[in-house]
């Protein structure tokens, strides 16, 4: 048994830092100075890897394209436009979609710009005409309406992004003496928007002479230097508005980030700025030419510029830090690991060996360093406590639940503890991964949040009280399902309602501890201390539901079983109080709404009413049954 114990150890070791997810397996060096350009989006300043994810999960919910890292399926989409409009990422939710837009005869879930392009009239109207109601009164087919086209226009503007740089029959120059006027090489025709913008000032003069000459007098040379200059004039006035913004402008002592294409429009061109958009048209076209050093040199070179013209920013400060998270991408490590734990966990409570609770407690710990990783890294990138949107809750109150199992299980030493840690470790990561495509998980707080003592005080305090009632809630579960084999007064029953009222009492404390908390942050940002806001009522009731329990049963109102039953149902109001605020859109802190939530919060909730009602009748009937005989 010890061997065994030893090589699962050894597994779970590789599983925590050997093993990446499946889109880390792809050859990312070629692409480390391409995902360290900066980038400012909505907001903050990133790598350009963390936006190469984020548009990547915004369309198909998933970080990386077969099985290679979101980076290269940007450089793809941004240096070879036409063939990316093949690659199946748009995902559509609604199948009723494709029928309203007229391609029903498509089947699965994610679809190529391509597949799409037929229908992306019809679909532009109906986008249009759900966008005329307010956001509560859209059906949910036409967010879906809404979302898709969003996406689709959001696709088709990074294609354009890079335009500038890549060669262009609209700029092609047969006439080899307007090539050799122009500085033009003459190996080729076809040049792109910037080799011809760079060149303006050249012909500049010859245009304006030519306005005042009938067209008919103009030689060869003169008429096709007209026509690309015309060219160019539409395309500048055409594409403007485009991502991505990387290249910084200050003005009068405030810093803005524009894209290319902005810079070229406004002629905001100065020597560091020409040299920027010279480099990166060298990028664009090494990598359409397969030439992996001179791209990667041209994407250093830039990012270097960038780096030392943009003012001191958080963002720049970590931004190798935040390309370590994303590469390391701890939280999917965590989960793995915490997977694996959670089927020793089981095999440790019903076979009651040591060596299984051992591997256990190893897998836990090892899958607790990841995780523990990330969340500092994440308050290091923000300059934030741990939870600052939905989804970094989740993260806080997984890691909260796993502590709070380890300490139980160094108590008891019975599998309660490790199972506890290792099934929240796992179902609250897999739930946050809900929550990463509706947007940057590390962006700007929000103005109700935006103060970090409170967020270190009252938000961290209620959302471990949070954490301490879901914990209890599990324990409970545990004991409900005990209790149906069990007889009254086992030894695995005393155990776990001790775990369950040391649980339900640490969340009752901290939620207290929480609520009036946050009473004096309301008190300090809008005058009153209470105000029955939806979020207000829904730490009451957190309160409120474990004082009753615990009067219910010093009362000897309920037994051990009602006591558990009421700390599964605590869970649900947990649920309401955490989440269900956001769905009612109303209130001072309905923040976070996140569409399609109100499904799943809903089955929990109907999945924990079911699973009570269906156990504690069945454990009564044992009893009286037992009593009888």
């Amino acid at each position: 048994m010890n061997r065994v114990a030893h090589f699962l150890f050894v597994v779970l070791l590789g599983a925590a830092f050997g093993l990446a997810p499946v889109a880390a397996r792809a050859n990312v060096d070629d692409y480390d100075a391409f995902a360290r350009i900066p980038v400012q989006d909505a907001g903050r300043i990133m790598p350009m890897d963390t936006f190469a994810r984020l548009r990547l999960l915004q369309f198909s919910g998933r970080s990386s394209f077969n099985k290679k890292p979101a980076i290269e399926w940007l450089a793809r989409l941004l240096f070879d436009p036409q063939q990316s409009q093949h690659d199946p990422i748009f995902l559509v939710n609604n199948p009723e979609l494709l029928e309203a837009i007229g391609l029903d005869g498509l089947s699965g879930r994610r679809f190529s710009y391509d597949r799409l392009r037929p229908g992306l009239d019809k679909l532009r109207e109906l986008a249009a005409a759900a966008s005329e109601h307010k956001a509560e009164d859209r059906t949910p087919i036409e967010k879906e309406f809404i979302r898709v086209y969003q996406n689709l226009s959001t696709f088709a503007s990074l294609a354009a992004s890079f335009r500038f740089a890549l060669p262009h029959s609209d700029f092609a120059v047969t006439n080899r003496a307007l090539r050799a006027r122009l500085g033009l090489p003459d190996d080729r025709d076809a040049f792109s928007f910037l080799d011809i913008y760079l060149r303006a000032h050249v012909f500049a003069p010859v245009i304006q002479r030519l306005s005042a000459v009938p067209p008919e007098e103009w030689t060869e040379e003169e008429s096709e230097l007209f026509a690309l200059s015309s060219t160019l004039f539409n395309w500048n006035r055409y594409y403007q508005g485009l991502p991505i913004p990387l290249l910084p402008v200050t003005a009068h002592g405030t810093e803005q980030w524009v894209s290319p294409w902005d810079k070229l429009a406004f002629g905001l061109l100065d020597e560091p700025a020409r040299r920027d958009i010279a480099r990166l048209q060298d990028m664009a076209q090494a990598w359409l030419a397969g030439r992996t050093v001179d791209f990667k040199l041209a994407a250093s070179d830039v990012a270097r510029s960038v780096r030392a013209r943009a003012q001191e920013s958080r963002g720049l400060r970590y931004l190798d830090l935040e390309l370590r998270y994303n590469r390391l991408d701890p939280f999917y490590r965590a989960q793995l690991v915490y997977g694996i734990a959670f089927l020793f966990s089981l095999l440790a409570l019903l076979r009651e060996k040591p060596a299984w609770r051992r591997v256990t407690w190893a897998g836990i710990l090892l899958a607790l360093i990841p995780h523990t990783l990330g969340l500092i890294w994440r308050m290091q990138i923000m300059g934030r406590p741990p939870m600052t949107n939905l989804y970094a809750t989740f993260l806080f109150v997984s890691w909260i639940c796993v502590v709070l199992g380890l300490v139980v299980e160094w108590y008891q030493r019975n599998g309660l503890g490790g199972f506890l840690a290792s099934i929240s470790g796992l179902a609250l990561l897999m739930i946050s991964k809900r929550f990463e495509a509706q947007g940057d998980t590390m962006g700007v707080v929000i103005a109700v949040l935006d103060s970090n003592f409170w967020l270190s005080t009252h938000v961290v305090t209620i959302t471990i009280g949070y954490a301490g009632c879901i914990a209890a809630g599990i324990v409970g579960h545990v004991y409900l399902l005990q209790a149906l084999r069990l007889p009254d007064g086992h030894p695995k029953l005393r155990a776990a309602l001790r775990a369950i009222y040391g649980l339900l009492a640490f969340g009752l404390i901290f939620s207290f501890l929480g609520t009036m908390l946050g009473g004096v942050w309301a008190d300090q940002s809008w005058g009153r201390f209470w105000g029955w806001d939806p979020k207000e009522n829904g730490a009451l009731l957190i309160v409120l539901w474990c004082a009753i329990l615990f009067h219910a049963r010093w009362a000897g109102m309920i037994g051990p079983t009602g006591f558990a039953a009421g700390s599964v149902l605590g869970v649900i109001v947990v649920l309401f109080a955490w989440i269900g605020v956001n769905l009612l859109g109303v209130g001072l802190h309905s923040y976070g709404f996140v569409s399609g939530l109100a499904l799943g919060l809903w089955t929990a909730v109907l999945a924990e009413l079911l699973f009570v009602a269906v156990t504690v009748p069945l454990i009564a009937g044992r009893r009286t049954k037992r009593e009888v005989v």
